[in-house]
């Protein structure tokens, strides 16, 4: 179906309006069609409105639309037309803001697989220590496949600036989580310790240690699955800075004899830190208090805290693990990963968990929550543009929808975009869902035609065939029977016989 809008009906937008466009368009984040049709919708329903078409609202019906995410809309309303694009990935928004710089969700530009970009900083582009760390995590990510544990996928550079593309996970890390819904039920804090042992188990065997297993660095996917993320970092010791300790981590959850060196962190580390991390999930408090210096003091020489003195309700087979994995001494602790599994399944099973359990669903972080201060810095960030950025070929012009044909909407197109400024929100992890949803209308409006046609050809073969039988049986019933000579045969005694 054809739209096609009187002249004195064409929408005419605004110089700032225009502007976006252009901007949306260049930046290879929509196509002309795309916004076509949602201004076509936007004038069946505003027709005498004069605030209807300014870029706010333009932008706000394709972000509706699932044509923009809000980031994007943000970052072309103000005024940036590059920056949207890092090698092949294309940027869709922030994730969060890490020790070693901004995560954004991408969109692979041709497989369109969703991603976890890691991208280091412009300041850390000359400092070797945090480069080599950043590389050693790609490494160790490389290393490992585990369903507990965030996958690797890519490791580049692009205009000088280096990022890992990682295992995107839709879901909350540990720390949000307790943040956000308060502690958990022993029995999802047990899951969640089997769940991030098993991962442990299967780096360590590999030679790899984490060195920073915190709350934060177990993110907890929608479906209950627990993801080891941010594998190879926290190699430096601390430094003092101002009379003041500092840990390149957090000294919440580190070891002591990691905190005395670094270098000296094992298999025992992570399991020391992996049961402070527990206790975090029980309680919602880090093992010890006080300043950075005493904390260090207190994971060093100070009392294993009992978990059972917060959480009565605890078993005590699991305070009791819990203290082993805090134990001082890493030869107080247990042995390995793989016997720490053994032992915490031993305890579900004794508790009466089935095998695997995982816990209720979790309703992930929402596109519009994330820190107000990292959002803004993302929108200003100009670092990200670069000349070679994987962006369509568009052509200049004037953009003006009354020079613009009829928008060929179809049955299903006309209703599709009949109202997306009333439609649900989708999730921004796909942009273009709606886009290709548009293609194969329009693909299958070709297909219909073509069809048509050949049946068409087929019914005209038909009929002639049709007509021939009928005027073979109309002729075979016409025409006159030959005349059938009699046959004479003689026989040996003299007799003729006829046969007819």
């Amino acid at each position: 179906m054809s739209v096609e809008l009187p002249q004195t009906q064409r929408p005419v937008l605004n110089e700032q309006a225009r502007s976006f466009v252009r901007r949306a368009l260049s930046a290879g984040l929509v196509e002309i069609d795309d916004v076509k049709k949602v201004v076509m919708s936007m004038m069946s329903q505003s027709v005498n409105d004069e605030h209807a078409f300014v870029a706010e609202r333009l932008a706000e019906c394709l972000v509706h639309a699932g044509m923009l995410t809000q980031w994007q809309a943000s970052k072309l309303l103000a005024g940036c037309g590059k920056g949207f694009y890092l090698g092949s990935y294309r940027l869709l928004r922030p994730l969060g803001k890490g020790g070693m710089g901004v995560v954004y969700l991408g969109e692979h530009h041709v497989m369109k697989r969703l991603v976890a970009l890691k991208i280091l900083p412009p300041e850390a582009t000359n400092d070797a220590r945090r480069i080599s760390r950043f590389k050693e995590e790609s490494v160790a990510c490389g290393k490992l496949d585990h369903p507990n544990i965030v996958r690797a996928y890519d490791c580049d550079a692009v205009s000088g600036k280096l990022f890992i593309a990682i295992e995107y996970v839709d879901g909350i890390d540990l720390q949000r989580s307790v943040q956000r819904d308060g502690v958990m039920s022993i029995a999802d804090a047990l899951d969640m310790l089997r769940q991030a042992t098993d991962g442990l188990a299967h780096a360590h065997e590999r030679g790899i240690i984490h060195r920073d297993i915190k709350p934060a660095n177990l993110i907890l996917r929608s479906d209950g699955v627990l993801k080891v993320s941010d594998l190879g970092l926290a190699r430096d010791g601390w430094s003092s800075t101002d009379g003041e300790c500092r840990m390149m981590g957090t000294v919440d959850f580190i070891a002591p004899e990691q905190a005395i060196n670094s270098q000296d962190a094992g298999t025992w580390s992570d399991i020391y830190s992996l049961g402070c991390t527990i206790y975090y999930l029980l309680t919602g408090r880090t093992p010890y208090d006080g300043t950075p210096r005493q904390r260090l003091a207190k994971h060093q020489a100070g009392a294993i805290p009992d978990v059972r003195e917060t959480r009565s309700d605890c078993p005590a087979a699991i305070a009791e693990l819990l203290m082993r994995m805090m134990a001082k001494k890493p030869e107080d602790r247990p042995k390995s990963a793989v016997e720490l599994l053994s032992q915490v399944k031993r305890i579900g099973v004794v508790a009466g968990e089935p095998s695997g359990r995982h816990p209720r669903t979790i309703e992930s972080v929402a596109d519009t929550v994330m820190d107000e201060a990292v959002y803004q810095e993302t929108l200003d960030d100009t670092s990200l543009s670069a000349d070679d950025e994987v962006i369509p070929v568009v052509a200049e012009f004037d953009f003006d929808f009354s020079d613009l044909p009829p928008v060929n909407l179809g049955a299903q197109g006309a209703t599709a975009v009949a109202s997306p400024m009333h439609a649900t929100p989708k999730k921004h992890a796909n942009n273009r869902t709606v886009t290709s949803k548009q293609k194969k209308t329009a693909s299958a409006s070709g297909d219909s035609s073509t069809q048509q046609v050949l049946l068409g050809v087929g019914l005209a073969l038909a009929t002639l065939a049709l007509v021939g039988v009928v005027g073979i049986g109309i002729y075979s019933f016409l025409k006159p029977n030959e005349s059938i000579k009699p046959a004479v045969k003689s026989m040996e005694d003299g007799n003729v016989v006829i046969i007819q």
